[in-house]
Order: C-alpha cells, then structure tokens, then sequence
C-alpha cells in the first residue's frame, strides 16, 4: 500500500516543557556533534557511546561544551557562518546543562537514536582515480607531533576534472588531519618529505575528523570543479599527533571526475594573503597584518584557508569594497595549531571589483607551558618558523553565484547514516500532538522538532 505524507503545517519552535534526558535530548546531540571524533578507535582518547561513558564524564562534558571548547571549531560563527559547522547551538547548550543540573536521566532507551558507525570506508562509491601512501609509522612521540608529505604520482595521461574529493584514513586514532595538494612535478615514484607541515603545489583540500567529502557545487546552470592536470603528482600533508608514536597508517584519496566533455567553472586556489617579513621577539605579543588588492574584477569566494603556526594567538580577515561596505570573511579568536583547514562559505561570497583584503593577527611570544623558554622568532616554511597565510578558493564571479549553495549535493560523513544527504537542519526529535516523544507511525498527527527552530506537523496516511 502506497504512503501518503501530508505536512500540515510548519510553526516555530515550542517548549513542551519536558526535562531532557539522555535517550531523546542528549543522545542525538552527541552522535551528530561528538562521536565522530569521541567514538571507539576514533582520533579522542575518550569514547562517549554509552550512557555510563557519558554520565561518568558529565562534568567534564558540562565544562568543554559551555565554554565553547568542544566540539572543535576554531571560526567565530558571530563574525561569519560557514557549511558544515560543527558547533552547539544555545538550545543544545542549554539542554546539555539542564540533563546534568537534574541528575542526568536516561530516559526511554527504546527511543534512542540509531548508533552511528564509523569506518574506513568510502561514501561516494567506487572512485575513478585512488592514491595511496606507502604504509607510514608514525614517529611523533609523547610531547611532539610527526608532520610528513608524500607526493604520489597520479600516472593520468590526460587532463582530468574533478568534481569530488574524499580522504579516506588508514588510522582513524592516528590521522590528525591531511591536506592534499597538486604538485605540478612530474616524479616517478612516491616522494616522501619528513618534517614537512605543509604540502607543495595548489592546495585543493583539507581533511579532519568528522570532515565531509568535498563535492564540488553544481546546479542547473554551472559545474564547478579542479583541472588535476596529466602527468601531475597529488601531496598529501599528514599530521600525526603526539602520543601516536609506532601507530600504522595507509591513508587514501580518493578522486571522482566528470565526464571529459563536461564544461566546469574552475575554482582556483590562492595565496591571496601573505607576510614572509616579520619577527617575533621573546617576551612580547605581536601583531602581523598584511592586505591584498584592490580586486581587478569581481569574484566568488567558496573558501577560506587561515595559517599560523605554534605562536599564532588569533586572527581575523576582510575585505572593504570601493563603496567601503565591510565583508567579513574569517575571525578565530583562540588559534590552535592543531585544528585547521578549508572553511566554506554557506554560499559563494561576492567580492566586488576594487575590494581590498584586510588581515591581522596577533602571535604570542611569551613564556607560557608550551613556550617556557622564549627566543625571537622568525617567518619561514618549518614549523619552529611562524607562517601568516591565507588561501582563498575562488573564482570569477557571475550574476547569481551568491545564490548558490557550497553544501547542496554533499554527502555527511561519520555523523548521519552513509545515504543521507546532508541537510541545513537536523531533527531534533518527534512527539504526540501531547509532547510526548515518539517514533514515526502512520494515520496519527505527529510534531517533527528541528534544530533551526520549527516545527512541522506531519501526518503519514498508510
């Protein structure tokens, strides 16, 4: 017998004046913002699946999640908003207390979420194109991390346009995060570079935990994409953290092309802000700031890829445009060296011939834990160095790119089932027209409750 779904209607968000417990609020919570790094075998020390893992950790849970320290993402949504935010929203904040302030109830565990599962396996199917590294151990120890590049020949004859990236890793407790470049070297065989923290060539992407496959945008009118241009290498940057000394790992990219005859709108990528020319001196905060423009045409910016090293303390960019409107693109009020990539913009971000690109950010030299001994310090590529960059994916800007969706198409990865497609929103929960939770059930009027706070009535006739 055929379904029938009728949505009734859809109101804003209303309290039904339950507490939260831990099967219906806290747990969907968790599995969509924590267990891809907090899972068994992930990147995090400590496993969050189980209700007595949680509970056991809850204070700790109540301290990181309020404070904004986890789940781990560095830019500052009030600044800008970006695709794929891993962050908690007040609600979800407010719900976290609110279960640990009245005793953490589990609830009715017959109405938590399906588990989320966590695999080393592609989500975008069989690739056209999979390069891999040679079986790596890793060499961080316990107080220092192992950073090494490999360049892998591609061994394509001819041009190749890109329409999806995915990094698939050979260690998920190992694998800090990767960035994968084209290196327009041809070589012969793989090339590995030790100390390395950062790959040659342009950089096209960036991987971390939790971090979705890259499907470039499409839409009726454009596809966009990368040129991985014939005989050409692709660079994978690692990062091993400290403690993953004698670890294995065998990490994979995996390349999904267009049909050759498909025309693409070509995203390139830029260092569009850079300062070789500083110093730090011991015992002091010091800013570097540096500019780029005015913009010789109009543009559309679909990312943002900011970089400091160990000393970097915060940073921001924008640009003003000749009519001296104000778009901001990035602010990271606490850098952490170990948490960085490519932040895309919800949509492409028009940049209005004559704009000029501001940046600024502060570096902190003094002594601290992790700097007891402080020396002055220059710009320079190794990591003892300091770095102020930022590369900008971009391209040349046509009358309704700011319309278009980067996350449109794209596939989560770790937090939703391996088929769904990734959403604007998240359902919270379903209840009784009473408030009372549930699960989907035909011929009866249902409340689906989601994050961005709205409610649709729905009524699945069977």
């Amino acid at each position: 017998m055929k379904k029938l779904l009728l949505l009734v209607m859809i109101v804003p968000m209303i309290g039904f004046g339950q507490n939260p417990n831990y099967s219906e609020d806290i747990a969907p919570i968790l599995y969509r913002k924590c267990l891809q790094c907090h899972h068994n075998g992930g990147i995090a020390p400590l496993t969050l699946e189980t209700y007595a893992s949680v509970v056991s950790n809850a204070g700790m849970i109540q301290h990181v999640t309020s404070t904004g320290e986890m789940p781990p993402w560095p830019p500052d949504t009030l600044f800008q908003h970006y695709a794929y935010e891993n962050t908690l929203s007040m609600n979800e904040i407010s719900t976290i207390m609110d279960w640990i302030t009245n005793g953490s109830p589990i609830g009715d565990t017959s109405l938590l979420p399906p588990m989320p599962t966590f695999t080393n396996s592609s989500l975008l199917g069989t690739p056209d194109l999979e390069l891999q590294i040679p079986t790596y151990t890793s060499t961080a120890t316990s107080n220092s991390d192992d950073y090494v590049c490999f360049s892998i020949p591609t061994g394509l004859t001819q041009n190749r346009k890109i329409r999806a990236i995915e990094v698939i890793p050979g260690n998920l407790q190992t694998v800090h995060h990767v960035l994968v470049a084209i290196d327009l070297f041809f070589n012969n065989s793989i090339v590995t570079t030790s100390n390395c923290m950062g790959p040659q060539g342009n950089m096209i992407y960036g991987y971390a935990p939790g971090s979705s496959p890259l499907i470039y945008p499409i839409d009726i009118n454009n596809s966009f994409g990368v040129v991985l241009p014939a005989n050409s290498s692709v660079t994978l940057a690692m990062h091993y953290p400290e403690g993953s000394f004698g670890q294995l790992d065998s990490t994979k990219v995996k390349f999904y092309f267009y049909p050759q005859n498909t025309v693409i709108r070509e995203i390139t990528t830029d260092f569009l802000i850079q300062n070789f020319f500083f110093t730090l001196p011991a015992n002091h905060i010091t800013q570097v700031s540096e500019s780029f423009g005015p913009t010789i045409q109009d543009y559309s910016f679909m990312s943002v890829f900011p970089h400091m090293h160990l000393l970097g303390k915060d940073l921001e960019c924008f640009a003003v445009t000749s009519t001296n409107d104000t778009i901001n693109l990035i602010k990271i009020n606490n850098w952490d060296f170990e948490w960085q990539g490519f932040y895309f913009f919800q949509k492409f971000i028009k940049i209005p011939v004559g704009s000029i690109i501001y940046a600024k950010g502060n570096y902190d030299n003094t002594a601290s834990a992790s700097n007891p001994n402080p020396v002055s310090v220059s710009a320079g590529l190794n990591t003892e160095d300091e770095m102020f960059i930022f590369i900008f994916q971009f391209l040349p800007y046509q009358l309704g790119d700011e319309n278009i969706s980067i996350e449109n198409g794209s596939i989560s990865t770790n937090i939703h089932e391996a088929t769904t497609i990734y959403s604007l929103r998240e359902l919270l929960k379903i209840t009784t027209i009473l408030g009372q939770s549930t699960k989907p059930k035909p011929n009866t009027p249902l409340f689906y409750i989601y994050d961005d706070g709205t409610v649709e009535k729905r009524i699945i006739i069977d």
